[in-house]
């Protein structure tokens, strides 16, 4: 099965509860935020009441002054009690959201490094980016903010209708029961809108996908001139989001204008029906009640409006907490076996017993290959296109995992041993020469934290590197830019290799350290790295089809269609190996028309 085939769905009480583990660290804090809500309310909406008792001292003729200021002393603090209240419970509430935002991102990330090359092979880093941004933004606004909009709503509701029905049981049971259907309506919304938004939540992905993409290759678009094809693929994805977002919005727009209906038709019913009892001289109303029914309508309506608006909001960052949720579940394929020890100390010697390895089902890359090195052999890996070089270096570190087969270092599996003591004992230099945005120290120091300043000056004088960050204006301090975009790609691979180099691995694997870059740093990289396989004593494999250093490596493995074609020094196998003699040659011309065309 592909790393990424994971079928993935969340019941609402299942969602809810992986949200509430993370929640659990802030019980405390959200527990008083949510007392002081249910404690703000009633002082809040206490107003209407004092309305109705002067207006009724007021035609009954029995107001006076003291009673007036002791009304308005009342209304006003409680006022005042419940916006202060109020003003704690947001504070604490905004202050637990920043930190499960933070929480939330820090989780994400740490699981992003965890999965394998395989899954980031797989995977759209633009809809990484997405969900650990603006999903995680819209999970937090339905949990904190959402939910206590419910909360909220729902504590008012149930205090303003008491009061409702204090004033008038007759008046208030009749105005509440057109709020029962817009319950109704809300609850079929909800059901209908979380598909939609999951669509829209997905297509946001795309977008995001896309543009990573095309800035990451922005140089390929210009040079062949397909700007206007690009900006039509953009629109391509922005419509798709667009038509998706359409859809929910008609379907919000269809529902909620009903929702208001509903709520100003206990509107109508409160003034239609308390005016009637009043008209007729009814015991069961009065004026200022009437009054105090017009000042809780909105009360009782806001809610209605709130929960309206509110459950939209949490159908939305539904869609983005399950999203974020499928990628906290999502199995991890390269992980440490249950009884992994940590690997201590090595010489280095690799061994392949049988291994085949395929990246997609049916489709092998190495096919039962087996062979030994010693420890602090050099060693170089050649063959054609696709005949599975990198592949086998990928699989020392445990980057993939074999298909079948083991690799050992100096006798003990590597899938025995845990990854983190596995890696630290191998040096990897990639065909890519990735930087950080950053300074060159901190990309040195990135192979070895705590290494001295004369530690890093010696790894990369033995890079080739020293002279080179001497030269620039701002030396070991200078900013590269993301992806070293600021420095040659030469000058990258030289501070590469000084950062494996720093870690003094036992075990160095390079793959095609010097393709792609200028002939003055492929001579330094060259030179760098025999020097280094002379002196360390450390195991060195080298993918490689350049002439130099094929003649210069003691033992070459060759391979051809993923299976390993022949062993042995390169005039051994120029002689002997066909194959190998027709590759060399070929690698030959290769090589004198890049030095022709240069020239």
């Amino acid at each position: 099965m592909a790393d990424n085939d994971f079928h993935y769905e969340l019941s609402d009480r299942e969602l809810a509860g992986r949200i509430w583990v993370r929640l659990r660290p802030y019980r405390r804090r959200i527990g008083w935020a949510l007392t002081l809500l249910v404690f703000a309310v009633p002082f809040v909406n206490f107003h209407p009441l004092v309305w109705g008792f002067v207006a009724d001292a007021l035609v009954d003729q029995t107001l006076t002054s003291d009673v007036l200021v002791m009304w308005l002393s009342i209304m006003l603090g409680s006022y005042l009690i419940g916006i202060a209240a109020g003003a704690v419970q947001s504070y604490l509430l905004e202050k637990t959201g920043q930190a499960f935002v933070r929480d939330i991102r820090a989780e994400l990330f740490s699981k992003f490094q965890e999965q394998s090359l395989a899954y980031h092979r797989d995977c759209r880093t633009g809809e990484l980016v997405t969900r650990i941004t603006s999903d995680v933004d819209a999970m937090e606004q339905s949990v904190l903010q959402g939910l206590t909009a419910l909360v909220e709503e729902f504590v008012t509701f149930i205090v303003v209708a008491s009061m409702v029905l204090w004033i008038s049981p007759v008046v208030g049971a009749v105005s509440i029961i057109p709020l029962a259907f817009a319950f109704i309506f809300i609850r079929k919304y909800n059901r209908r809108v979380k598909s939609l938004y999951a669509g829209v939540r997905k297509k946001l992905g795309n977008i995001g996908s896309f543009v990573q993409d095309r800035l990451a290759g922005i140089l390929v678009t210009q040079s062949f001139g397909r700007r206007d094809h690009e900006t039509e693929k953009f629109r391509e994805n922005a419509d798709h989001f667009y038509d998706s977002s359409v859809k929910a919005s008609r379907l919000r727009n269809t529902y909620f204008p009903i929702v208001s209906v509903f709520g100003f038709i206990n509107n109508v019913i409160m003034l239609g029906l308390g005016a009637w009892l009043i008209m007729n001289d009814s015991s069961l109303f009065s004026l200022g009640a009437l009054l105090a029914y017009r000042g809780f309508w909105w009360r009782l309506q806001s809610p209605i409006r709130t929960i309206a608006q509110t459950s939209d909001i949490l159908q939305r960052a539904r869609a983005a907490a399950t999203r974020i949720m499928e990628l906290l579940d999502k199995p991890v394929s390269i992980k440490n076996e249950p009884d992994a020890r940590s690997l201590g100390s090595v010489n280095g010697a690799i061994d392949f017993n049988e291994v085949s390895f395929s990246y997609l089902q049916g489709k092998p890359i190495l096919k039962q290959v087996s062979f030994s090195i010693k420890a602090g052999e050099f060693v170089a890996v050649a063959g054609g296109s696709g005949s599975g070089k990198s592949t086998l270096l990928n699989l020392i570190p445990r980057f993939y995992d074999v298909d079948s087969g083991s690799i050992t270092i100096d006798g003990t599996q590597i899938k025995m041993v845990t990854l983190d003591s596995l890696r630290k004992k191998i040096g990897y230099v990639g065909q890519d020469h990735y930087l950080f945005d950053g300074t060159i120290w901190e990309n040195l120091i990135y192979g070895d934290p705590a290494a001295t300043e004369e530690e890093i000056f010696s790894a990369a004088k033995k890079a080739n590197a020293h002279d080179f960050i001497l030269s620039l204006q701002n030396g070991y301090e200078t900013q590269v830019g993301q992806n070293g975009v600021k420095l040659s790609g030469g000058q990258r691979q030289r501070l590469s290799l000084a950062r494996a180099f720093l870690a003094t691995p036992r075990i160095l694997l390079l793959d095609e350290p010097t393709a792609s870059v200028e002939p003055e740093s492929e001579f330094l990289i060259h030179e760098a790295v025999l020097k280094r396989s002379r002196e360390s004593g450390g195991t060195t494999v080298l993918v490689t089809h350049r002439i130099d250093l094929l003649r210069q490596a003691p033992r070459i493995l060759f391979f051809d269609q993923g299976r390993l074609a022949a062993d042995g020094a390169h005039h051994d196998l120029v002689e002997g190996c066909s194959a190998y003699a027709e590759a060399y040659l070929r690698w030959e011309v290769e090589e004198a028309n890049q030095i022709s065309v240069l020239r």
